[in-house]
């Protein structure tokens, strides 16, 4: 099944926010901002296999494939601008496909968001380890916060998130650091003010070392969740930082 949801009518788009879910998460985290950005910024985000809509496909289990396949899914939105957001191992699935595609196409984005992300050499986390139990990694997600104690102690909820999540935290494990050129675009990290799990001054410092572009920092209330806690704030900085990152074009009527 293709890695792609398109979330608004492709003929009313003017430039893609592109956006990739947390570990563990869907593409679905996204579908109603399509309703709640400016008109002419389109919403589209990626699903990984055993994930959402692709929940019966086996878990992706190398990262490079994942973003090659990735890669392939997203060429129906190249012709129009695009802005990356990741949150958290999003940021990092962002990164490397801007990456993948650069050497591709030559192609970059109009600009990258990190949400609520430490960069890829500092996303190491023993408390989330893919061979941590079930038991530890709800332990891990209830410190975190934004998941209702009704959600972690559902059998449900944690038998289609939990996989989901080991999964994710496998592929990151395994990334492969490759010196790779600075991207030439701006880079935004977004931050939530009481989330621990990310040291924002050294996430801010090492994330402006991966772009020659603008780098920008905004935070909002909530933890490492916040941009389902605070999404009116998160949508609003988005669409600013789209509309700067086109020189004014995209919400200038007309």
């Amino acid at each position: 099944m293709n890695a792609l949801r398109v979330w608004s009518k492709p003929d009313e788009v003017r430039m893609w926010l592109l956006c990739l879910p947390p570990g563990g998460g869907s593409a679905r985290l996204f579908k109603d901002w399509a309703g709640l950005l400016p008109e002419g910024l389109g919403v589209a985000a990626l699903e990984l296999p055993g994930h959402g809509s692709r929940l019966a496909e086996p878990a992706a289990t190398n990262l490079e494939s994942a973003v090659a396949e990735l890669a392939d899914a997203v060429t129906p939105l190249l012709e129009r601008p695009v802005m990356l957001f990741g949150h958290s191992m999003g940021a990092v699935l962002a990164l490397d496909l801007a990456y993948e595609l650069r050497t591709r196409r030559g192609w970059k984005p109009v600009a990258l968001v990190a949400a609520a992300s430490e960069p890829p050499e500092r996303q190491r986390v023993p408390e989330a380890s893919p061979d941590a139990s079930d038991e530890e990694l709800v332990t891990w997600l209830r410190g975190l916060g934004g998941t209702s104690e009704e959600l972690l102690t559902s059998r449900e909820f944690l038998a289609e998130m939990l996989p989901a999540l080991r999964a994710d935290l496998r592929l990151v494990a395994g990334r492969t650091e490759r010196a790779q050129p600075p991207l030439g675009c701006p880079l935004h990290v977004y931050l939530g003010e009481q989330d621990l799990s990310v040291d924002g001054p050294a996430s801010e410092r090492c994330w402006a070392t991966l772009t020659t572009g603008k780098q920008l920092s905004r935070s909002f209330p909530g933890g490492h969740f916040f941009v389902q806690e605070s999404t009116g704030p998160v949508l609003a900085a988005l669409a600013e930082d789209a509309d700067a990152a086109v020189g004014g074009r995209l919400l200038r009527s007309g």
